[in-house]
């Protein structure tokens, strides 16, 4: 005969009054809307930055290339100029200029405000050349031509023009004169021909570029002349 034995009782696998978790816990609404606000004014700041850094990127290219451009042109201005009148009738005898008077080159021809004419050989090959810098009336681009000095006196009738020489030019725009000069007291020559030395104020602004903020850039130049 089996002998009898008494049930075995199984442990409950919980406590009592406890329930098994269904899942990971989740987010509330709000919680989600606060974290999208975070993360959006996170954003916000981050593409700030990234246009002010570009602003200042571009402001900079603007003032490094209007500079290289204005200082590439005053000093060949300023080169040119300081050689007003070479050569002068001195470099010759009186015979070969009274019979090529094209050898030698008028100091000034003509000088105002925002336009200024001279002769010189300017690259010392023996030809003259008549040079004008103008700045027409309301423009901003200054422009420069060249013709060559026949050796009868007169000009070729060919022209070169460098347009536009230089972009930009404020001159006009704020009233203020690219050209300035004084003359030599002792000279016994007309005006413009006793101009003894020319003074350039260059005032540029550049385009307006993704900053909206334009570049100023001023040059100056004192010319005096090399020629007697």
């Amino acid at each position: 005969m089996t002998p009898y034995r008494s049930p075995i009782s199984v442990p409950s696998l919980t406590h009592q009054g406890e329930r098994c978790p269904r899942g990971a816990p989740g987010f509330s609404l709000i919680e989600v809307l606060l974290a999208t606000l975070i993360l959006t004014t996170l954003t916000g700041m981050a593409v700030a930055l990234v246009v002010q850094a570009e602003k200042k990127v571009q402001n900079q290219l603007s003032s490094t290339t209007l500079s290289s451009n204005a200082i590439g042109a005053l000093s060949q201005m300023s080169r040119e100029i300081r050689m007003a009148g070479f050569p002068s009738a001195g470099s010759f005898t009186a015979a070969a200029v009274s019979s090529y008077p094209g050898l030698v080159a008028t100091p000034f021809v003509a000088i105002s405000a925002y336009d200024l004419k001279f002769e010189a050989d300017t690259n010392g090959g023996g030809r003259v050349e008549q040079i004008e810098y103008v700045l027409p009336a309301g423009g901003q681009t200054l422009v420069r031509s060249s013709t060559q000095k026949a050796l009868d006196g007169t000009l070729l009738t060919s022209t070169t023009v460098s347009a536009p020489y230089l972009a930009n030019v404020q001159n006009q725009i704020q009233g203020k004169p690219l050209f300035t000069w004084d003359t030599d007291p002792l000279s016994m020559n007309p005006f413009p021909q006793n101009v003894r030395t020319v003074y350039i104020n260059l005032i540029l602004v550049s385009n307006r570029n993704k900053s909206e903020a334009p570049v100023n850039v001023t040059l100056m130049a004192a010319c005096q002349r090399m020629s007697p």
